[in-house]
């Protein structure tokens, strides 16, 4: 199992609405993906200061799974439409056997 973790820190100003279709995008994107076993994102709780604004914790079957879902047209097509609001990211992948 590959389990993927990003944190996300929005310009100053980001549109709440961009934000909900970033968030709509991503689960129609992924509800037609094989070998995804979880996939959660949510806005910063704003506990604690100096955090990221969104997270996502993604887990995949396998390498391959994970493969299809990163390098996908679509995710691509995502990340191009997010780019500008973007301005600071941070992610890992870890294998669970």
């Amino acid at each position: 199992m590959i389990r993927h973790v990003v944190l996300f820190q929005f310009a100053p100003g980001t549109a709440e609405n961009r934000i909900d279709t970033y968030e709509r995008d991503l689960v129609e994107y992924v509800a037609g993906l094989q070998g995804v076993i979880s996939y959660r994102f949510g806005r910063d709780a704003a506990i604690n200061p100096n955090t990221y604004d969104f997270s996502i914790v993604a887990e995949f079957d396998d390498e391959d799974a994970f493969r299809r879902y990163f390098d996908g047209d679509r995710h691509l097509e995502i990340q191009r439409a997010t780019a500008d609001m973007i301005v600071g990211k941070a992610s890992s992948q870890s294998r669970f056997d």
